[in-house]
């Protein structure tokens, strides 16, 4: 069973988010002390976090599951319950790194426990779509 990967979109205010860390961390130690290694340090530390949990947010398609890493944990959804996929922009939490995202919803509710639809952000979404499309040809556009 061939598993193809699709990695996540990242808008620029998710850079900006790790240099203002950055800046934060050592700006307490330049204007407080003479230990500037601690500061460089735990700006390191802190940018490297952001960077892995940044970098693991992942999307695959296995079979006819679809697979969403998030923090280095796999969620896998059934591909044949998918009824309908379009693009949406929002800025609430979900396993996506962009704005610009779709969402995908789902026949039955029990698979996400919830009303709202998976929103995610591949970063090529054509292609993501269409290899849904093979899978599940009944998936609607928007």
């Amino acid at each position: 069973m061939k598993t193809i990967y699709f990695n996540s979109r990242v808008d620029w205010w998710l850079y900006a988010i790790v240099v203002c860390s950055i800046a934060y961390c050592m700006t307490g130690v330049l204007l407080t002390s003479n230990d500037y290694w601690s500061g460089i340090v735990v700006s390191i530390l802190a940018a490297g976090i952001e960077v892995l949990i940044f970098a693991s947010v992942k999307y695959a398609i296995r079979g006819d599951k679809l697979g969403i890493r998030m923090f280095y944990r796999w969620q896998w959804f059934p591909i044949d319950k998918i009824t309908e996929v379009k693009n949406v922009t929002g800025i609430q939490s979900a396993a996506a790194l962009s704005r610009h995202r779709i969402a995908i919803k789902f026949s039955d509710r029990k698979i996400l426990k919830s009303f709202f639809p998976l929103e995610i952000s591949p970063k090529d979404c054509s292609s993501f779509i269409s290899n849904l499309q093979i899978v599940n040809p009944t998936i609607k556009c928007n």
